[in-house]
C-alpha cells in the first residue's frame, strides 16, 4: 500500500452509472463470495495462505481497496464502478463482508446442525462459534493480502457504533471489519511505485529503501472526490506511467503529500 485516504460526508447521490454496469460489478461480487464458499465447504480444503487468497480473488490485486461501513452500497459500488471506468481496478470489502452472514449459515447448515434436528437451524453451540471464528479469520487474512497489495487505501468514513448497536442494527454490521481493516492500514510500511528504468534501479540500489512511521491517513471530503471525477473528462483511461492510471495522480495532485509520500510515487 503506497497511500491511505479517508473520504468525509460521501453521499454518491448524483453520481450516474448505468443501472446493468452496476449489475455486473455485483455479480462479480457475488461469483467472489461463492468461490469462497465453495472453497471452504470442500471436505478436501486445507487452509493456507495461498490457497486462501486463490480462492478469495485470484489472479487480481486492486489499485484501490474501497472499505466502507455504513451507508448506501448501491452507491458505493457506483463509485467503484466509476473508478474502474477511470482506468483503475478496484475491490469493495463488502463484496466479502456483507455476504459472510450466508457463507457463515451454509458452513453452520453442514456442519454444525444437530443430527437429530435436520433442517431446522438447531446447531451446536460450539461449533457455530468455531466455524465463525475460521470464517472470519479467513476473510480477514485474504483482505489484508489485498490491502497490502494494493495502491491507494479508500475509506468512505461513517459513523462510529458499539459492539451491541452492531449485532442489533444490521445498518451498523461494517463497523468491526472496518476497524479491522483501519488498524491493518495504519501499521503497513508504505510501498512506493516500481521504477522500471535501469537509472532508477541503480538509484534505488545505491540510497537504500527506508520506511518511516505510517503517516496519518489523508483526509478529503467527499464533494472534492467528486469534483476529482467530475474533472476526468477528455482523460485517457489507460496507464501513462509507470504503468498506472492518470486519474490516481489526478487525485494525489490535490492532497498536501509529505516528501516521503511523493518519493514513493516516483514524483521527486
Amino acid at each position: 500500500m503506497l497511500l491511505k485516504l479517508r473520504v468525509r460526508n460521501f453521499n454518491g447521490a448524483g453520481l450516474k452509472v448505468d443501472a446493468p454496469a452496476t449489475a455486473a460489478y455485483q455479480e462479480r461480487c457475488h461469483a467472489t463470495w461463492r468461490a469462497v464458499a465453495a472453497y471452504l465447504m470442500d471436505s478436501s480444503t486445507v487452509l493456507d495462505a495461498e490457497s486462501v487468497q486463490q480462492a478469495v480473488a485470484p489472479a487480481f490485486q486492486p489499485d484501490v481497496f474501497l472499505s466502507h461501513g455504513r451507508g448506501d452500497r448501491e452507491q458505493v459500488l457506483q463509485l467503484a464502478v466509476i473508478l474502474e471506468q477511470l482506468g483503475l481496478t478496484v475491490f469493495v470489502d463488502s463484496c466479502l463482508w456483507l455476504n459472510a452472514y450466508t457463507v457463515q449459515q451454509e458452513l453452520d447448515e453442514s456442519l454444525s446442525a444437530r443430527g437429530n434436528s435436520p433442517g431446522t437451524h438447531h446447531f451446536h453451540y460450539h461449533r457455530v462459534v468455531r466455524t465463525s471464528a475460521s470464517l472470519h479469520m479467513v476473510f480477514n487474512a485474504a483482505l489484508q493480502r489485498l490491502i497490502d497489495g494494493c495502491e491507494l487505501f479508500l475509506h468512505l468514513e461513517g459513523e462510529a457504533a458499539g459492539l451491541r448497536t452492531c449485532v442489533e442494527d444490521g445498518r451498523h454490521a461494517g463497523a468491526p471489519w472496518v476497524l479491522s481493516e483501519l488498524m491493518f492500514a495504519r501499521h503497513l510500511p508504505r510501498r512506493g511505485r516500481q521504477r522500471l528504468t535501469l537509472e532508477a534501479l541503480k538509484s534505488d540500489a545505491d540510497q537504500g529503501v527506508a520506511f518511516g512511521a505510517p503517516e496519518v491517513a489523508h483526509t478529503l471530503e467527499w464533494d472534492v472526490l467528486e469534483r476529482a471525477i467530475a474533472d476526468t473528462v477528455g482523460f485517457p483511461t489507460t496507464s501513462y506511467s509507470h504503468e498506472h492510471p492518470v486519474f490516481l495522480d489526478h487525485l494525489y495532485g490535490k492532497l498536501p503529500l509529505s516528501e516521503q509520500a511523493r518519493r514513493l510515487l516516483g514524483w521527486i
